[in-house]
């Protein structure tokens, strides 16, 4: 698959950018610092448009994850002739889909709740409830498993033989979504980078990507990588199930739009004050290199689905 230049050629040239800029900042720190200083100063009509972002920028990519996990499960439940295991791991795969829906809606609410007035920069607070409140854990709790169970309604519409071709598919997208997940996870417990936010109220010098400072003693020192960029290029995967089902033009659309979105919230996140450049272009460089990797071995004779010639 990625032998193909219509795939090689652009993976080339996003690798090239983002390594580039790591390069830059590595070299001078200073580079973060000034484009968060700027990005950062655009006044009330900027904070808004970073802030609303930052609330939106995790569940636009990841509630398709959650679909694609609703079908996988479903396409286990109903293989029979295979015994127990496939069920098992069906039943699996839709309650991870569950924990992962409730988290989006939870943090999206937490997102909500923290900040005191969307217009100002980072005035982190409680807003109409607390965000940390036990019934508002379980109410979120209720949406996300309602949404996985609409999900699965929806998948158990159709066909088992319209799914089978996609099983490489599924697991493609399911292995580069644990692995990004472990991955930046990881990567933040430790670099353990102190966010823009935090660090425009203390200007301890400056903190650059690559130095290692241990584990992070609460949320505002996990800013390199960029967790919410990392998941809004998870998206890159889901659009080759329209290369399986062979629709190649509207896979390429949905391809450049994924772009479009990954760099809107790479904006996003750095006009928050969340995260520095090279912390949004780790993130991105994480996903595209999970992508690339975990096709080439999933599809490594070329094909998207066993029935392909």
């Amino acid at each position: 698959m990625l032998k193909q230049k219509k795939y090689f050629i652009p993976l080339i040239i996003i690798y090239v950018i983002l390594i580039s800029v790591l390069v830059m900042t590595a070299i001078n720190p200073g580079i973060d610092y000034s484009i968060s200083d700027f990005m950062t100063s655009g006044g009330a009509v900027t904070f808004t448009i970073g802030n609303t972002l930052e609330i939106w920028a995790e569940p636009v990519p990841l509630l398709p994850i959650c679909f694609i996990l609703a079908m996988c499960a479903v396409y286990c439940i109903r293989i029979k002739e295979k015994g127990i295991l496939p069920r098992l791991l069906g039943l699996g795969l839709a309650a991870g889909g569950a924990i992962l829906s409730w988290q989006i809606v939870y943090r999206t609410v937490k997102y909500y709740c923290k900040l005191r007035d969307i217009t100002q920069p980072w005035t982190v607070g409680e807003g109409p409830f607390l965000s940390d409140k036990l019934w508002l854990k379980l109410v979120c709790a209720v949406a996300g498993v309602g949404i996985m169970f609409l999900f699965v309604f929806i998948s158990l519409k159709i066909k088992q033989d319209l799914m089978k071709p996609l099983q490489r598919m599924f697991a493609f997208i399911i292995i580069a979504l644990l692995a990004e997940l472990a991955v930046v996870e990881g990567l933040k417990l430790i670099f353990g980078r102190m966010r823009y936010r935090e660090w425009i109220n203390t200007l301890d010098g400056y903190w650059p990507w690559y130095r290692l400072n241990g584990k992070p003693a609460s949320d505002a020192f996990k800013s390199f990588p960029s967790g919410h960029t990392a998941s809004a290029a998870l998206l890159l995967p889901v659009t080759f199930v329209l290369n399986a089902l062979g629709k190649e033009k509207a896979a390429r659309y949905a391809r450049i739009c994924t772009l479009v979105w990954v760099l809107i919230v790479m904006t996003s996140r750095i006009m928050a004050g969340a995260h520095f450049l090279s912390d949004v272009c780790a993130g991105a460089l994480i996903t595209v290199t999970i992508t690339a990797v975990t096709g080439a071995i999933v599809f490594r004779d070329g094909k998207f689905t066993k029935e392909e010639k």
